[in-house]
């Protein structure tokens, strides 16, 4: 517990829940866990270790599944249990939802968690966080989070759903590396992470101690999971791109995702189960997508973990990232023309977005600046022979510097740098290039720069802002998918089931996007 958190518990307040309710229905709410005392997902102090009425006193009283796989925490069992309880759909033990739970490959129930596997691991195929309770044509309420209403399952619970992939052995796991659901998965048996692509919200908790099992990833992944967090390669395994390859009896699939180099989308196809596309971060281009016939196999017919980042009727379409790179390499073209001695800073993450400082350099004809840290990473991506003679690690050679995304949107940081330059040059050009950009572009009207006093040619995608002698241009270059981009996708591939793998807050764009596949289709919100 911080500092600042401390203070926060040791302060009075008014409790909205009485004392008594707290420490009878949430006995661990409201006050640390002391030394000794025993993880919720060991054990419940208030529930028997052992016996059939412990068994019973785990599960939930109207639909009868086990809270203890619901949620490692209590607030997520109770909070099952109030949705269970608002839906009115109560069964008993013994009945559908009982018949429902999946039983390991030898057909027996898996071991009680904490205790040792005998011999060979069970092929275990229930999932860590069983299946959300489907709703079919529910109407949200505004302004109740998304999906709304008494029907509405809490967003922590949906995105454990998100990481696991049902049918499977373990289950797999997708993106999941830290927090309590990868120390569970780890204790229950799973053996087979998925790592999509190298973004640091994807790979958090991975680090070079990693023995839980075997890491799947692509090639230039493999390689930055190796090189930059010291992973050793015999935990690594690499997945060649459109080849199918058998996982603990289940056939995978990694698919392009048309994201950052070595993004992947993983196609699981458990025998006898529902297949599972899980996309990671994807930009979902209509063409690119259609013409994959590993995708046309399973359409109508599959689960879609879907990238929902930009799932929201305000970034309904995203030009075209050759249409972003080409005019905003003009505009900038245009403005060195003006000024000679401007510093052109070009933003990018430790990997993506490479597109855009590449496009404005070769239109400009010079090289591009890359820091040390970042061409360590660019080392593993296996550049094109023109690429790589466009990078130079002499920031004096070329007035294209690329540096991280933020420091485009940081004013006192770029007057730093201007600073630092002083005497070379005499202004700053600063590229932000975000999907993000499109509302504010949108919104917003255009100034005109004393570096381009004409102000012509500019496309109407392109918002610039200026203070002192720094100018700022955003432009939408996306890697994730528009709206208009996702409910395409989702018409053609018609899944059963739609589970967002972001948090969505437009719950309209989310309906629209759900009603967009056949009537059969369910959304998981």
């Amino acid at each position: 517990m911080s500092d600042e958190e401390e203070e926060d518990f040791k302060a009075k307040r008014r409790r909205v829940v009485p004392r008594s309710l707290v420490k009878k229905v949430w006995p661990f709410l409201g006050k640390p866990r002391r030394k000794g005392e025993a993880k919720l997902e060991e054990a419940n102090p208030r529930e028997p270790r052992d016996g059939k009425e412990g068994k019973e006193n785990c599960l939930c009283p109207v639909c009868g599944i086990s809270l203890i796989e619901v949620s490692p925490t209590l607030l997520g069992r109770q909070a099952h249990v109030n949705a269970c309880v608002d839906k009115g759909t109560a069964r008993s033990f013994g009945g559908a939802c009982a018949a429902e739970r999946v039983e390991t490959a030898s057909g027996r129930e898996p071991s009680p968690r904490g205790s040792p596997p005998a011999g060979p691991r069970p092929r275990d195929l229930s999932p860590a966080v069983p299946p959300l309770h489907p709703m079919r044509g529910s109407k949200a309420a505004p302004g109740k989070g998304r999906g709304g209403g008494a029907d509405a399952v809490p967003w922590f619970i949906q995105k454990q759903q998100a990481h696991v992939i049902r049918g499977t052995p373990g289950p797999f796991a997708v993106d999941c590396f830290g927090g309590r659901q990868s120390t569970l998965l780890a204790q229950k048996g799973t053996t087979s992470w998925f790592l999509s692509h190298f973004h640091s919200d994807h790979y958090v908790g991975l680090k070079k101690t990693f023995s839980n099992g075997q890491i799947y990833c692509t090639m230039t992944t493999a390689k930055l999971v190796h090189h930059i967090l010291g992973v050793p390669l015999e935990a690594i395994y690499v997945l060649e791109l459109g080849k199918p390859c058998a996982i603990q009896g289940v056939k995978v699939t990694a698919l392009d995702a048309n994201h950052c180099p070595g993004a992947c989308m993983f196609l699981f196809e458990p025998a006898g189960q529902t297949p599972t596309l899980h996309t990671g971060d994807a930009r979902l281009v209509g063409d690119k997508m259609k013409r994959m016939q590993t995708l046309s196999r399973v359409k109508g017919n599959c689960t879609l973990t879907l990238d929902t980042t930009y799932c929201s009727l305000r970034y309904n379409s995203f030009p075209s990232q050759a249409r972003v790179i080409e005019a905003i390499a003009n505009v900038v073209k245009a403005e060195v023309a003006s000024n000679p001695k401007a510093l052109v800073l070009v933003g990018s993450y430790t990997i993506g977005k490479e597109g855009v400082f590449f496009g404005i350099a070769e239109a400009l004809g010079t090289k591009v600046y890359i820091g040390a840290k970042k061409r360590r990473v660019m080392e593993c991506l296996d550049l094109e022979p023109r690429l790589e003679a466009l990078v130079t690690p002499n920031d004096t050679e070329t007035n294209i510097h690329a540096v991280p995304l933020f420091h485009t949107k940081n004013q006192k940081r770029m007057e730093a740098i201007l600073k630092y330059y002083k005497g070379r040059y005499t202004g700053i050009i600063a590229i932000c290039p975000t999907g993000w950009s499109l509302d504010s572009s949108a919104q917003s009207q255009s100034k005109l720069t004393q570096f381009s006093p004409q102000g012509k040619g500019r496309a109407n995608f392109i918002s610039c802002r200026r203070k002192g002698k720094v100018v700022t241009y955003s432009v939408p270059y996306s890697e994730h998918s528009s709206f208009e981009e996702m409910r395409s996708f989702v018409s053609w591939l018609q899944p059963k089931e739609v589970v967002p793998f972001v948090k969505v807050s437009d719950e309209e764009a989310f309906r629209q996007l759900t009603r967009s596949s056949s009537s059969s289709v369910t959304a998981i919100a």
